[in-house]
């Protein structure tokens, strides 16, 4: 019998090592994705934040009906970048950077499906917003990732900012100035990596272009 492959710790280094090399050079596509998603769940909860939210004279039950309208927005939005970059070909920096980001979202989704299940459950609809702690939590994770697959420094430096908020959101949960960060947060580990990502792509495929 023909013994199963494993791998060792330095064979997986060896393989991410390798991502690196093929991804430093490489445009990463998913910019857009990261400025819709960041977008629009941004403006979501800043809609929640006490300032704005007596601003606009939105209830408790109004502003929280924006987290839905959101949600709907970026998955059309979603299902419309999806079907403009069906067939677009991918490196394999692109495809693990992608697939990474697809995993977070599905992460995210699970999740909030738990947690909703058992806030309703509990009658304790302040669970739902340990939601906002697990999505940082996963950007960290994600952008490290990112980072090691393709070299670029800066993303570890999302990675930490992602971290440290987290920490920071569970200080000032309940107190309605978690909006703000989260909505800051968002648009600082989405939303403007999402816009260089996208600079990025357009300035390699312009030089391409003219090559």
């Amino acid at each position: 019998m023909t013994p199963h492959p494993t791998t060792s710790p330095d064979t997986d280094l060896s393989y991410l090592r390798q991502l690196a090399e093929a991804g430093k050079d490489a445009p990463l596509m998913a910019g857009p994705y990261l400025v819709a998603g960041g977008s629009w769940f941004a403006a979501a909860s800043l809609a929640q934040w006490p300032v704005l939210r007596t601003a606009f004279d939105l209830g408790v039950a109004e502003a929280a009906g924006l987290w839905f309208v959101a949600a709907a927005g970026f998955a059309f939005h979603l299902a419309w970048l999806v079907r403009r970059d069906r067939g677009r070909p991918e490196n394999a920096s692109n495809r693990a950077v992608n697939t990474t980001w697809q995993g977070v979202g599905f992460a995210i989704f699970a999740f909030w499906l738990g947690i909703a299940a058992l806030a309703y459950r509990r009658d304790d609809y302040f669970l739902i917003n340990t939601v906002l702690l697990q999505v940082l939590s996963l950007y960290g994770a994600a952008w490290m990732l990112a980072a090691r697959m393709t070299g670029r420094g800066w993303m570890q430096a999302n990675a930490f900012f992602a971290f440290l908020t987290v920490p920071v959101l569970g200080v000032l949960m309940g107190t309605g100035q978690e909006f703000l960060v989260y909505a800051i947060a968002l648009v600082l580990t989405a939303v403007v990596p999402g816009v260089r990502l996208m600079r990025e792509a357009h300035a390699r495929s312009s030089s391409a272009a003219g090559a």
